[in-house]
């Protein structure tokens, strides 16, 4: 192997190092985010620098930062930008990654990131503390799968069958949305690439009631538009999580990621989700089409309205 630190950033001696760190890494959007702040890293230090990624000094590290922080690296907490914190904070954690494993195969003599902390605390920012997640227990995983049953936009068999698959299979939602007909062709489960993942009865009687509301679209994903002949996007499927958990009192920003994790995490301890059927669905959480609008006040949110969504009931005016 030629010697990397000799290498424009580049070549092949480059690739196989960044490559052969970020097989280190357990998390595939780790792997990506990591990948894309050493190469911007590697980049930078060529051209305002005239060196290589492994020559960089604390110097170097500390300039870096600077110059993502938009040099206002003095601020406090309060006044520092949230984006730019986060920003430097997440560069810095890929750096040092990077060279702990240059130092444990030995190209570096020392983490130069760990040299920068020290040197001034730009190279240490760490992102703004977020809100904790609620606890999102069985009962409240229900809830939020009959509040999806209920919506006004994507309600119905829809809605609640997207969310019942977050919780079943733990997939992300553009996972979800991309679902094909042809991966539910087998009856009792649904296929996940190579393999077939038998689900719940509930959720496969959720999938079939959608199936017969489905419309000829001639599309092949699964979730369609009920109204447009478009397949459904992720961000609509967590803005139809988001709707349902606020509407079941779990307050606001609850992701589907959330969702998934909670159901694994009660999975692990044996305390799966009790996924309602369909016929429940329909006596305790009626579908958008049955709502008695304007006078339910529980069915609908209009302030969801200003993101371009058109619901499929005729919503009050807010005159």
């Amino acid at each position: 192997m030629e010697d990397p630190s000799r290498s424009p950033v580049t070549t092949a001696g480059f690739v196989r190092l960044v490559s052969a760190w970020l097989a280190t890494l357990a998390s595939r959007h780790t792997r990506v985010r990591y990948s894309r702040h050493v190469g911007a890293f590697a980049l930078w230090l060529l051209l305002h620098q005239r060196r290589h990624l492994l020559g960089a000094r604390p110097e170097d590290v500390v300039e870096y930062c600077r110059a993502l922080s938009a040099r206002r690296h003095d601020f406090g907490d309060e006044e520092f930008p949230v984006r730019c914190r986060n920003t430097v904070a997440t560069a810095a954690t890929a750096l040092s990654s990077f060279y702990r494993y240059c130092a444990s195969i030995g190209l570096v003599v020392d983490n130069p990131v760990r040299q920068a902390r020290a040197i001034d605390s730009v190279a240490s920012y760490v992102p703004h503390p977020r809100r904790r997640p609620p606890e999102l227990d069985a009962a409240a995983l229900r809830a939020v799968v009959e509040q999806a049953h209920r919506d006004p936009w994507l309600g119905g068999a829809l809605g609640a069958s997207m969310v019942s698959l977050v919780l079943c299979l733990h997939w992300r939602p553009e996972r979800v949305t991309t679902a094909t007909l042809r991966d539910i062709r087998r009856a009792g489960g649904i296929r996940d690439r190579a393999r077939f993942v038998p689900l719940p009865p509930p959720v496969l009687g959720l999938i079939s009631a959608w199936l017969t509301e489905r419309p000829d679209t001639g599309l092949r994903q699964v979730f369609v538009h009920p109204v447009q002949p478009r397949p459904l996007a992720a961000i609509e499927l967590t803005r139809l999580v988001a709707r349902s958990a606020l509407r079941a009192g779990l307050g606001r920003g609850i992701t589907p990621i959330q969702l998934s994790r909670a159901a694994g995490t009660l999975a692990v301890q044996g305390l799966p989700v009790a996924i309602p059927t369909s016929e429940e669905l329909r006596t305790i959480a009626a579908a958008p089409r049955q709502l008695a609008l304007p006078e339910d006040a529980d069915g609908y949110d209009p302030d969801w309205q200003d993101f371009g969504q058109q619901a499929l009931i005729p919503l009050p005016s807010r005159g």
